[in-house]
C-alpha cells in the first residue's frame, strides 16, 4: 500500500444510507494503490451487512467521544505521512490518482505546507496568480485557513489539531478551528479556467459531488446527483433538497 499517502473516511451509522454510493463510487474511481481507512462507530449492529470492502482498514471509536477526539483516536494506527480526510457524503466522481496525491504530498512537504484542500474558489483565484501544479490549468493558491474537506492533511498536523481542540463535527470550521489553521501553512488546488462553473467536481486531487448540506440532498447544486444515488438503490426521497447551498457553482 501506498505508505506516503493515505485516505481516512469518517462516518457514523446513522449516514448508512449513503454508503453504498459512498463505497460503490471509491471502488469505482480510486487508485487501489491507496489505503483507505473506514472509520465508524463502534456500537454498530453488525458491520458486515454494510458490505465494506474488504482491502480497507476498518476502525472503531467511542460513541462518547467527541468528534475531535473520536478522529485523534485513530490517527496513531495510520503510518502514513500524509491524510487525505473526508465524511462519508462526499463522494468520488472521476478518478482519484495515487500518483497525484503523491505529487501533491511532495509538493507539500517540499514547501512545508500542512494542508491542502482539494478546489478553491473565485474570490481566491481572482486575486493571487496561482503556483502552476505541472497540470494544465490547475495552480495551488496560498488560503487564509482552511476549509474541511476533502483535503491532504500533514499528519502531525491533524494529529494536533483533532487533540488540541475539542469540537463536533459541525464545530470544524469555527473561530477557533480557523484560528488555529491560520498558523499553518495552508494551500488549494483549483482549475482556473473552470472554477466559475466547477470548483469541486474536477478537483484534480478528489473530483468529488457533496450529497447532503444540513442533512438535505445537494440536487439543486448537483443536477445529476439524484440519477447517481438513485442508481444505487438510495432512497432520494427520504428527505428534502437544499435549494440554496453554495449554487454559485460546482
Amino acid at each position: 500500500m501506498n505508505s506516503k499517502v493515505s485516505i481516512l473516511i469518517y462516518t457514523h451509522s446513522e449516514y448508512s444510507f449513503v454508503w453504498p454510493a459512498l463505497i460503490g463510487q471509491m471502488n469505482k474511481h480510486v487508485d487501489k494503490t491507496i489505503e483507505v481507512n473506514f472509520l465508524y462507530n463502534e456500537n454498530i449492529d453488525d458491520i458486515n451487512l454494510y458490505n465494506i470492502p474488504e482491502d480497507w482498514v476498518k476502525h472503531t471509536y467511542q460513541e462518547d467521544l467527541i468528534w475531535t477526539k473520536r478522529v485523534n483516536c485513530v490517527l496513531p494506527q495510520i503510518k502514513s505521512e500524509y491524510i487525505l480526510f473526508l465524511h462519508e457524503d462526499w463522494i468520488p466522481i472521476a478518478e482519484v490518482s495515487g500518483k497525484i496525491l503523491e505529487e501533491m504530498c511532495d509538493v507539500m512537504a517540499n514547501n512545508n505546507w500542512d494542508y491542502l484542500l482539494s478546489y478553491s474558489h473565485f474570490s481566491v483565484t481572482d486575486n493571487q496568480p496561482g503556483i502552476f501544479t505541472g497540470y494544465d490549468d490547475y495552480y495551488f493558491y496560498k488560503s487564509d485557513s482552511h476549509i474541511f474537506q476533502p483535503a491532504i492533511w500533514k499528519h502531525s498536523v491533524f494529529e494536533e489539531f483533532s487533540g488540541v481542540l475539542n469540537k463536533t463535527k459541525h464545530q470544524n470550521e469555527d473561530q477557533e478551528c480557523l484560528a488555529f489553521m491560520r498558523n499553518k501553512n495552508t494551500y488549494e488546488v483549483q482549475n482556473v479556467k473552470t472554477v466559475r462553473q466547477y470548483r469541486t467536481t474536477n478537483s484534480l486531487i478528489f473530483p468529488h459531488m457533496h450529497t447532503l448540506a444540513e442533512g438535505l440532498w445537494t440536487f439543486t447544486k448537483y443536477p445529476t446527483l439524484k440519477s447517481l444515488l438513485d442508481s444505487y438503490g438510495i432512497d432520494t426521497d427520504s428527505r428534502g433538497i437544499h435549494t440554496w447551498w453554495e449554487l454559485d457553482t460546482q
